[in-house]
């Protein structure tokens, strides 16, 4: 993803414009989740766990934490084998997100 819809400038400035971006890292889901980062973090950490796909997902969720949608990265390779082509569809994804959240 970092070599492709990652590289974008356009994706980048969608997500630095729109998005609070963060990367979390499997394992260590169980220790925010027991609310060693204290309760905010916890829930976060549960809301992740709740829809996360192996082995990287980009996620999509409200401020509240509502879920609003992922892109489990391995099915979005396969459906999109073209890496230019994966640019434009991660985009167009990212939009659809927001145009979910103004409703």
């Amino acid at each position: 993803m970092r070599a492709g819809p990652l590289s974008s400038t356009r994706v980048i400035k969608l997500l630095n414009t729109n998005f609070v971006n963060t990367w979390v890292l499997l394992k260590e889901l169980s220790d925010l989740q027991n609310g060693t980062k204290g309760a905010a973090a916890a829930a976060l950490a549960t809301k992740l766990q709740e829809h996360f796909v192996y082995p990287v997902d980009p996620m999509i969720l409200t401020p509240e934490l509502a879920f609003i949608q992922h892109l489990p990265t391995n099915e979005f390779i396969k459906s999109v084998p073209i890496a230019k082509e994966r640019r434009s569809q991660y985009l167009t994804w990212l939009k659809s997100s927001l145009a979910q959240v103004e409703r």
